[in-house]
């Protein structure tokens, strides 16, 4: 397919695209003899969800992202550049793989780390090594920030890795059980993508949103980005970025329109009292501005009257990235994100500008 006229004169990179493996059994070839016999024997869980706790739709997955020969949306390397890429003119596409996100529901560190590492080599040779256009995160668990950092190490340097996906569990990102993670990223020169797992408001040791535990899949999808913004605070207010002033933080599906005021009410906080904070050296606000950067995707579908409110912010324009979550049934692509909804002094930098400063302009292999 050819790029849809006038969408943008810009290149696009999509910094939020979910590929999956036809089956699970498609990661045991990436396994030691020992761990292919035992998920053999036990199964694989790559699913985060409690789905007793809460009714899910029946399916959350554009139809049309089904490959034709079967398996599930997203599954298809090929389909994925024909249906969502090509269309669009997207240049670059940062792959969140979603099976790893099941490990923030298991109890064992080495079966997750083992399972992790074999669907990062099964991603880089059936989608990284397919087209130039796609990149990878790496997934890492949290289970042991050690494992998780030799798994980064692992794969510096590597063609078409271009991120680390983190998952979180109980730890918020501010917490120091993250600071070997942290260091191997620095040291690769990989940012953090820290994406929702599906596990939150889910299990005691996953996060939740405030107040409690929702009731209703309608319930958690609504509050969610709660848990994205109490994170971004966390990391901020315990020196996280003075402990590593080369870590760069991608929050991806939070939301961004809480931005403004979370940043304004840190800023107030500190300046009246600064002793609350003893890590934190600058405006909190700086922090962000510097190592944050937030996914557009889901965007707030504010009235058109509203819209120049909602990205008046100060600085916002130098934090946004485009995503389009594909291929979940609520993707934003970018003919519904650039026709209208971002401004235009905005398009460059959300296209591709910020996210080329994030990522670095080696991740654009095929320009």
């Amino acid at each position: 397919m050819t790029q849809l006229a006038g969408l943008s004169p810009y290149p696009i990179v999509d910094c939020d695209v979910h590929p999956m493996a036809p089956t699970n059994s498609a990661f045991l070839p990436y396994m030691s003899t020992s761990w292919r016999r035992h998920f053999e024997d036990h199964g694989i869980r790559a699913f985060a969800r409690a789905k007793d706790r809460y009714n899910h739709p029946a399916d959350t997955q554009r139809l049309d992202a089904y490959p034709r020969a079967g398996g599930p949306a997203g599954s298809d390397p090929g389909m994925t550049i024909e249906r969502h890429m090509d269309p669009y003119g997207i240049s670059l596409a940062l792959l969140l793989p979603q099976q790893p996100y099941g490990t923030t529901a298991w109890g064992e560190p080495d079966a997750a780390n083992a399972f992790v590492a074999a669907t990062n080599d099964f991603f880089l040779e059936s989608w990284v090594d397919f087209d130039p256009r796609y990149g990878l995160a790496v997934t890492v668990p949290p289970h042991d920030p050690h494992a998780a950092a030799a798994e980064i190490r692992r794969h510096a340097g590597t063609p078409g890795v271009i991120a680390v996906q983190l998952l979180l569990m109980d730890r918020m990102l501010g917490d120091t059980w993250y600071d070997p993670i942290y260091a191997a990223a620095c040291e690769a020169g990989l940012p953090l993508a820290v994406h929702q797992s599906g596990s939150e408001g889910c299990f005691t040791y996953s996060q939740g949103p405030a107040g409690g535990v929702p009731r209703s899949y309608g319930e958690r999808h609504s509050v969610l980005t709660q848990v994205g913004a109490a994170n971004v605070v966390d990391a901020v207010v315990n020196g996280t970025f003075e402990r590593f002033p080369e870590l760069k933080i991608v929050m991806v599906e939070w939301g961004f329109s809480w931005l403004p005021a979370v940043s304004g009410r840190m800023d107030l906080f500190w300046l009246r009292d600064q002793s609350q904070a003893p890590r934190v050296k600058r405006l909190p606000s700086q922090y962000i501005a510097e190592h944050f950067t937030f996914t557009t995707q889901p965007l707030d579908e504010v009235g058109r009257a509203h819209r120049g409110s909602l990205f008046a912010a100060v600085g916002l324009r130098d934090v946004l990235l485009f995503s389009s979550d594909y291929p979940h049934y609520d993707t934003d692509d970018p003919r519904f994100v650039l026709g209208g909804h971002i401004p235009d002094d905005f398009k460059a930098a959300v296209c591709y500008e910020n996210a080329l400063r994030v990522f670095g302009p080696g991740a654009l292999r095929a320009a």
